[in-house]
């Protein structure tokens, strides 16, 4: 997808929205969806709210315009883009005839393997690919092939041509009856070839099974209560073995950012009509690898089924908790709202979404790793 193929979805979406048929909660979520990466592998989504380009610089996202290129993915460097399935093959057509000029053939996509291939740019195929100075292809071929063995049998007969020249030189010097007075005429070095040996196959014995030492246990010695006969017992101390902790399962790899991934009631079993005040505290990931600062979040809560359903879904509340701006750390952490809000009897069942303040003083839902915001049921009866 393109970025202008996102900015037109956003607006058929927007129409939707306005014209009541889509709620805030899938509108949210089908914007959250237009998230896509640029050949410099940055990270672009469009404002729910504002319908303008964020990117995000490796710690928060800002406003900017995206690139101009007619697709965020470069011909050269493919990028991954964070989508769930259906990656894509990428084939250029071939260039036209010398005789006509050259027209930019649009960049056609292709499934193939499962797998994401990058398209590559080729030459024009040669007038002449099947000939060469005249001759067919399997001529030159054979050619080929004709030259090179001539040159294995010449190095091969070369060989052995030396190896008979060195030999017939000793046996001479061996056979002449001349002694050499004073001399030794040292043995000449011949080229010897490595005696071929041949190794039997012999059955190799079966691996013998590892068995590994089992850790001593020293037995326990319970407590004997003294007798008159023999005296107190003395009870011996038993070194129990320190069990080993299980490994912990990696990260998730997620783009960049601070995402929601649980919401709750503080104090967690709230009574409706006790008067009692409530806050909420909600556990956050921020995987952007430096303090994310967010202004006047707030948890606003909605009514059920009478504020959650129909045309009119999430937009009145049933009230809000108090605003506050809060530093989040790297890592996993538990952010609270004072305890503020309480509930009447009448009702039991809520829903719970947290929001941070945007630009423009504009209520931005917290994501969850899906790109969606959270939506927290709770009940108030119990």
């Amino acid at each position: 997808m393109t970025f202008p193929e996102a900015e037109k979805a956003y607006k058929d979406l927007k129409t939707q929205h306005d014209a009541g048929k889509l709620s805030d909660a899938a509108f949210e979520a089908e914007v959250g969806k237009l998230r896509m990466q640029d050949p410099q592998g940055r990270w672009w989504q469009i404002g729910v709210q504002t319908g303008e380009w964020y990117m995000h610089d490796g710690q928060k996202w800002n406003k900017a315009k995206p690139p101009t290129t007619a697709t965020p993915l470069s011909a050269a460097e493919p990028a991954a883009v964070p989508e769930a399935a259906g990656a894509t093959t990428i084939k250029i057509a071939p260039a036209p005839k010398a005789s006509a000029p050259a027209k930019a053939e649009p960049v056609k996509k292709e499934k193939e393997g499962g797998a994401q291939v990058q398209a590559r740019l080729f030459s024009p195929k040669p007038a002449n690919s099947g000939k060469s100075n005249g001759l067919p292809r399997g001529a030159i071929i054979g050619i080929i092939v004709v030259v090179a063995l001539l040159g294995v049998a010449i190095l091969v007969g070369g060989f052995f041509f030396i190896q008979a020249q060195v030999t017939g030189n000793v046996t001479k010097a061996l056979a002449s009856p001349t002694p050499t007075r004073g001399a030794i005429l040292p043995s000449p070095v011949l080229p010897t070839i490595p005696p071929t040996v041949a190794v039997s196959p012999t059955p190799l014995p079966p691996p013998s099974p590892v068995i590994a030492p089992s850790p001593a246990v020293t037995p326990t010695t319970a407590p004997v209560a003294p007798t008159k006969a023999t005296g107190p017992t003395a009870v011996r101390k038993v070194n129990t073995p320190t069990p080993t902790k299980p490994a912990v399962s990696p990260t998730p790899n997620y783009p960049p950012g601070v995402y929601t991934m649980k919401l709750e009631t503080d104090p967690a079993k709230v009574n409706a009509g006790d008067g009692s005040k409530v806050g909420f505290k909600m556990t956050v990931l921020n995987n952007t690898g430096s303090v994310q600062t967010f202004k006047k979040w707030f948890v606003r809560v909605f009514q059920c089924p009478e504020q959650c359903t129909g045309d009119n879904a999430y937009r009145a509340s049933y009230g809000e908790s108090l605003k506050f701006d809060v530093n989040v750390a790297t890592g996993s952490s538990v952010i609270t709202t004072p305890q503020h809000m309480n509930f009447g009897p009448g009702r039991c069942d809520y829903v719970a979404v947290p929001y941070y303040t945007g630009e423009n003083e504009i209520a931005t839902p917290f994501l969850t790793t899906k790109g969606t915001p959270l939506y927290q049921n709770f009940s108030v009866c119990n």
